[in-house]
């Protein structure tokens, strides 16, 4: 069953997502690719990620190893 937060999830486009990691947009796309970002999704013509990935993207690497 669908969470209330997965309907209200916006998907971040690159400018942004830029500037929340730090690198250009290949990187992005390169390390999306390679499983050391979130992945990419398409909406339409919009490109990014979702919002909830980014945020447990920085929880997991908050968490003591």
């Amino acid at each position: 069953m669908p969470t209330e937060n997965q309907f209200n999830d916006r998907l971040i486009r690159f400018p942004e997502l830029e500037k929340i990691f730090g690198v250009c947009k290949r990187t992005l796309r390169r390390k999306a690719e390679t499983g050391e970002l979130p992945p990419l999704r398409r909406i339409g013509r919009a490109v990014g990620m979702l919002e909830s990935h980014v945020k447990a993207h920085f929880q997991k690497l908050s968490q003591p190893s």
